[in-house]
């Protein structure tokens, strides 16, 4: 049985304390029903620590460190960035949960003309949360970044720095291949996503004179909240990281 495994904002080091999170202490003591000496899997800034539970109570749960963990794996080569288009209800919280167990660090809301535009400051945080325990639990190395939603005209200036892939379902030249043929392996990239009614042909221009490459997935149209895990996947499989 794997050893449960706490995100930490604190400096680790050898003998170092460390404080768990409200919510995370919460989990290790009431649904994972830890006691002090327990062993434990803190991470903090990308590497992996062997930690053991010093105290646990209703008001501080710590950890004090022992040594760094050798770990291999748990994020992808390349830093792959979401723009994803908002659906309506509860659409982009599974979202958010998929691409981070897929391996992505970084996802960005975006809002789109026939898309939806409901995205407060309770649900930034309720992504967010998401995102943490996703990351948590498919053993990543670090917990990706949500953004504010911005739009979609602001999102595929992205491309200005790096490639941006955007699922087209009337793409009619290149493929998926061919254009991350395009890019190193390893380098930074993104992937962008339309609303449930497709993007408008206003934000097909914008991208493509932002410099973005449509790219089909396939013959069949996927939903919105499908393709993003559906092309995150299709990259890696190219680039030979599964």
């Amino acid at each position: 049985m794997s050893q449960p495994r706490f995100f930490v904002d604190a400096r680790c080091s050898p003998g170092a304390e460390v404080t768990l999170r409200t919510d995370d202490a919460r989990h290790a003591r009431l649904v994972l029903r830890m006691r002090a000496g327990d062993s434990v899997v803190v991470v903090c800034d990308g590497a992996a620590w062997a930690a053991r539970l010093s105290q646990v109570s209703a008001n501080q749960t710590t950890a004090r460190i022992d040594a760094m963990r050798a770990e291999q794996g748990g994020e992808l080569p390349a830093f792959v960035t979401v723009l994803q288009a908002l659906p309506k209800g509860a659409k982009f919280d599974d979202i958010v949960e998929k691409t981070v167990e897929l391996g992505a660090r970084r996802i960005v809301p975006v809002r789109c003309e026939r898309g939806y535009a409901d995205a407060g400051d309770r649900k930034l945080e309720r992504w967010r949360r998401i995102a943490r325990a996703a990351a948590m639990q498919s053993r990543r190395r670090f917990v990706p970044e949500v953004d504010s939603p911005i739009a979609w005209s602001d999102g595929v200036l992205l491309a200005r720095s790096q490639p941006v892939l955007v699922a087209y379902e009337r793409a009619l030249s290149g493929t998926l291949a061919a254009a991350l043929a395009k890019s190193q392996d390893g380098m930074p990239f993104a992937i962008a996503v339309g609303p449930e009614g497709g993007l408008a042909p206003a934000e097909v221009d914008a991208a493509q004179a932002a410099g973005c490459e449509l790219v089909s997935l396939g013959p069949t149209t996927l939903r919105t909240e499908t393709a993003a895990a559906a092309l995150l996947v299709a990259c890696a499989a190219y680039r030979g990281w599964w």
